[in-house]
């Protein structure tokens, strides 16, 4: 079997996976994400910017519309991570917050007829989920917090959004029920 044929073939099944299957799917991808990344992440003694994983769930997630589902394990992805480096409930409000702009634009733009809003709506809701961390990390710490590893987090974000995108996909187009 050539890897075009498994492609064309795990292609297919995802466009007919229910949006409850690509939900519990995009949460394991994020689960084991999170996880890798509790591990030191050094490449020849420099660090690496690790994504966000939690808000490309919460842009992916947002684009089919507001559910309560996608929410609560937004939320879980977030205490999760506040947990190592955070104030509690810090990365939660910035995963809701950047889930309900997602949903938010995505309803007012028409992004299934324009390819250019589809590409620039997820990079500005995810710069503005990181600006919203930078704003609790900076709130909480009573000082400016120093913006260039966020910079560098929202890149390597904005890098692997643009591969795993169509995981967090739930197949909702607007007008439909929600997850």
């Amino acid at each position: 079997m050539a890897v075009s044929d498994l492609a064309d073939r795990l292609a297919l099944r995802w466009e007919g996976a229910r949006p409850r299957t690509r939900l519990a799917f995009g949460a394991v991808f994020v689960i084991f994400i999170g996880m890798v990344g509790l591990t030191p992440k050094s490449l020849f003694g420099l660090p690496l910017a690790w994504p966000y994983l939690g808000l490309i769930a919460a842009v992916g997630w947002g684009r089919s519309g507001i559910g309560f589902a996608p929410m609560a394990l937004l939320l879980l992805f977030g205490f999760a991570q506040d947990a190592s480096q955070a104030p509690w409930g810090s990365h939660g409000l910035a995963n809701l917050l950047t889930y309900g702009l997602a949903a938010m634009v995505t309803q007012m733009a028409d992004t299934e007829r324009s390819p250019i809003l589809s590409f620039v709506l997820p990079v500005v809701t995810l710069f503005v989920g990181i600006t919203l961390v930078w704003l609790v990390a900076s709130i909480s710490s009573g000082h400016v917090v120093r913006v260039t590893p966020l910079l560098t987090a929202y890149f390597a974000t904005l890098v692997v959004h643009m591969v795993i995108a169509p995981l967090f996909d739930l197949g909702i187009r607007r007008g439909s029920a929600g997850a």
